[in-house]
C-alpha cells in the first residue's frame, strides 16, 4: 500500500474527503497510531527495526558524536582495534561507576582493548580501552530505529519500502490495520460508531502479532555513517 492508498483507505472507512479529513489532521494521526503499533511489532520481534552502522576510529580520538536518536537508542556496540582484527563488544559503563580522571594514561592503565567499555555524554560515546589507534569501520553499533514518519499523502511507493539506509519503512502485513487505527482514533474524537471489523481490531491485531512472530522476515539495513574526519559536531547526515 502507497500512502495515497492509505490516504484513501482511510477516508474510505471514516467516510471523510480532504475537506473534512484534512492531510495535516490525518498525518498526525498516522504518524502516532504507526508508532503505537510499532512498539507491539517490536515486543515480537525485538531486532525488526535494528539498523546496523559504521564508522571509523580515529587514532588517539575516544569521543566520537552521533545523533541524539542512535544515542539513545543503542541496542550493541562493537569496537575492532586494528586493521583486520575482531570486533570487541563494548560495554555500556555509567559515567558515575568511572571515579577516575579521563586522563589518557589512566584511562589505558584501567582498560584493555579485550574488554572495553564506553559511556555516553554530550551526544557522544565515549571509550575506556587501551590505546586507540586509526581503523576504517573499527566501531559497528546496532540501534534501534522507528519506522519513517509519514511527510505526505501523495506517495506512490510502498509504505514497506525502507525510505533510506537509516530508516525503516513499515511492515506490508500491517497496513489496513494501521488504517483501520486511524480510522478508529478519528471515529473515536468525533463521536462516530465503529464499524464491526473496527470492533475486531484488538484481536486482528494480535493475530497478525502472532503469525509475524513465528515468520523470519528479519532485516539487514547497513547504515554508513561519515569518517569521523569529516562530520562535525552534530553526527552523521542523512
Amino acid at each position: 500500500m502507497t500512502t495515497l492508498e492509505f490516504a484513501t483507505l482511510v477516508r474510505r472507512k471514516t467516510k471523510t474527503n480532504t475537506t473534512s479529513y484534512t492531510d495535516p489532521n490525518l498525518l498526525v494521526d498516522a504518524n502516532l497510531m504507526k508508532d503505537e503499533i510499532a512498539v507491539k511489532i517490536q515486543k515480537v520481534r525485538k531486532d525488526i527495526f535494528n539498523i546496523p552502522a559504521l564508522d571509523d576510529l580515529v587514532l588517539n580520538q575516544r569521543e566520537y558524536a552521533f545523533p541524539s536518536d542512535v544515542l539513545n537508542n543503542i541496542v550493541n556496540l562493537e569496537i575492532m582495534f586494528s586493521t583486520g582484527g575482531d570486533y570487541i563488544p563494548a560495554v555500556n559503563l555509567a559515567r558515575r561507576h568511572y571515579l577516575d580522571s579521563l586522563q589518557e594514561s589512566k584511562i589505558v592503565a584501567g582498560f584493555s582493548n579485550l574488554e572495553p567499555r564506553y559511556f555516553i555524554r554530550r551526544q557522544a560515546i565515549y571509550i575506556l580501552s587501551g590505546a586507540i589507534t586509526a581503523v576504517t569501520d573499527g566501531i559497528r553499533l546496532v540501534y534501534n530505529s522507528f519506522p519513517a514518519n509519514l511527510a505526505n499523502l501523495t506517495g506512490t511507493t510502498d509504505l514497506s519500502i525502507d525510505p533510506s539506509t537509516t530508516t525503516h519503512g513499515f511492515p506490508r502485513e500491517f497496513h489496513e490495520l494501521w488504517a483501520r487505527r486511524v480510522a478508529i482514533e478519528y471515529k473515536s474524537v468525533n463521536s462516530m460508531p465503529l464499524s464491526e471489523t473496527e470492533k475486531r481490531y484488538d484481536i486482528d491485531l494480535d493475530k497478525a502479532l502472532e503469525e509475524f512472530s513465528e515468520v523470519d522476515l528479519s532485516r539487514n539495513i547497513v547504515g554508513s555513517l561519515p569518517s569521523s574526519s569529516q562530520r562535525g559536531d552534530d553526527g552523521f547526515n542523512y
